[in-house]
């Protein structure tokens, strides 16, 4: 005869009942904590950049510069630069540090504290050899919100040497922030904040209609193929001609002549009798 199986039944009292949903509680918790703590490490700030150039140095002519375009500059002209940064990302800037460079033969001054002097150092990307001499201004981004923007304007003019052909130099802006990663996007879509806010012109109602608060896009730096990405750190070039200043021509000479050749002293006509 097979052996008989006997049931045990365990009784479970309030304590137990109570152990099993305190311990059910703290594992849910720890999920919790640590997606949102993934969550949040995840989200950093990214840019975009954005350029305008006024040739003549005057606010109301600044217009697009493309990337590829390479303005043409007179050598006595000052002009105008207009350099903007957008936050795309879905996190603020923590430490954000702008960097405009240009070579030493230009005097670079901001439109807004023109009286603070440019600080001078080395660089490859932007001096010319030998010395590799640029002038640059350093100044803060706070706050740098997402999707929000902070823009300078900057004014040039070459100083140096005139030239006698077409010299072609480089402008380097530069932004340095911590939590910039290597690759300049990321690998999966974020759920970030609108770029464009919803304006209300005059007839429309107020407040606004808002839009949606958050958007599922990729978050990566643009122009996109354009911006040159280091750990912490985002760049853009543009590059200028500064051309030779005009020369005016030369006073033609003209000489009379007769069937001898050219004579060097006016003909005296005879008198008639």
């Amino acid at each position: 005869m097979r052996p008989m199986t006997r049931v045990v039944t365990a009784e479970r009292d309030v304590w137990d009942w109570l152990l099993y949903a305190v311990t059910a509680l703290a594992a849910v918790t720890a999920i919790v904590v640590f997606s949102t703590w993934a969550a949040e490490l995840r989200r950093r700030p990214e840019i975009r950049f954005y350029w305008r150039l006024s040739p003549d140095g005057d606010p109301a002519h600044l217009a697009i510069w493309p990337p590829d375009e390479v303005p043409k500059i007179k050598v006595t002209q000052p002009f105008l630069v207009e350099a903007a940064i957008q936050n795309t990302g879905d996190k603020a800037g923590r430490d954000t540090l702008i960097n405009f460079v240009a070579p030493d033969c230009f005097d670079l001054r901001q439109i807004e504290a023109p009286e603070d002097e440019p600080l001078r150092a080395g660089n490859d990307t932007v001096g010319l050899p030998p010395d590799n001499r640029v002038v640059f201004v350093a100044v803060r981004a706070e706050p740098w919100t997402p999707a929000n923007w902070h823009m300078r304007h900057y004014r040039l003019e070459y100083v140096a040497d005139q030239p006698d052909q077409p010299l072609r130099f480089r402008l380097l802006f530069t932004v340095s922030d911590s939590r910039f990663n290597s690759r300049g996007r990321r690998w999966l879509p974020s759920i970030v904040p609108p770029l464009e806010s919803r304006g209300a012109p005059l007839g429309a109602p107020w407040p606004p209609v808002p839009a949606k608060r958050r958007t599922v896009r990729w978050a990566r730096a643009e122009p996109r193929g354009r911006v040159a990405c280091l750990p912490g750190e985002r760049s853009d070039i543009r590059d200028v001609t500064v051309m030779p200043a005009e020369r005016a021509p030369a006073a033609a000479v003209t000489r009379s002549r007769d069937w001898r050749g050219w004579r060097l002293r006016p003909h005296r006509q005879r008198r008639r009798p």
